[in-house]
């Protein structure tokens, strides 16, 4: 049986650092990661299926580039998202401005575990994407979600996984270097404050979210609730 590592934490908001600012980081993200925001986006649409007009909420949207493509694709969507870096948030409104989605995206800051002034069963659909791994506490952001989700509503939260096989490991470190640059060091403080499959499991189990579902892939782990 594979030994997993036990989670190493790796904290909350991202904010400007004296080595780089939320915009400096912003751009690094697009250009390395721009395929992979197209590709949460397409997932949404594919794997959940948004009905006309949902109301979407995002939590944790960084620089706020896997909403904005889910819009680009989706216009008639409406999102709001819950950020705890004011640095992010900044970032965020002006790349969503230059994308022309200024009036279809909102930024509150606020952190999952506590969506004050949210209302009960207000979203159709609850997105996500590398976030997860931030929560202090899943379990509390869990049960927010399953407040604020409308009857019938539907998730959809992407984030890494911390059990990776051999070939995952090997892409990581030899590949990641390569591909990543100076910002592999936070992929992988990522991986291993990243979460497995029984993990989430065993928290949804345990709040009673029978119908949202747990699925991986090689280097990622995704919730959906259809």
């Amino acid at each position: 049986m594979k030994k997993i590592k036990p989670r190493i934490p790796e904290g909350g908001a991202i904010e400007d650092q004296p080595e780089m600012t939320m915009e400096q980081y912003s751009e690094i993200m697009k250009k390395q990661l721009g395929k992979e925001y197209i590709r949460f986006a397409k997932n949404v649409i594919e794997k959940v299926s948004p009905n006309p007009h949902s109301k979407v909420l995002e939590i944790g949207p960084g620089p706020g580039w896997a909403g904005i493509q889910l819009l680009l694709k989706r216009p008639d969507l409406e999102l709001n998202g819950l950020e705890a870096s004011a640095d992010m948030i900044r970032v965020a409104q002006n790349n969503a401005k230059k994308e022309g989605l200024a009036d279809g995206i909102k930024y509150t800051k606020a952190v999952g575990e506590e969506m004050k002034g949210v209302p009960d069963n207000s979203y159709d659909l609850v997105i996500s994407r590398d976030s997860l791994h931030h929560w202090i506490n899943p379990e509390k952001v869990f049960l927010q979600i399953k407040r604020v989700l409308k009857e019938n509503g539907k998730v959809y939260i992407h984030d890494h996984r911390r059990d990776l096989n051999l070939f995952g490991r090997l892409i990581v470190n030899i590949i990641g270097p390569l591909a990543a640059g100076k910002m592999v060091k936070y992929w992988k403080s990522s991986i291993a404050a990243a979460y497995t499959k029984e993990e989430i499991e065993e928290i949804l189990k345990k709040i009673d979210c029978k119908d949202w579902n747990v699925q991986t892939e090689l280097m990622d782990l995704t919730i959906l609730k259809k």
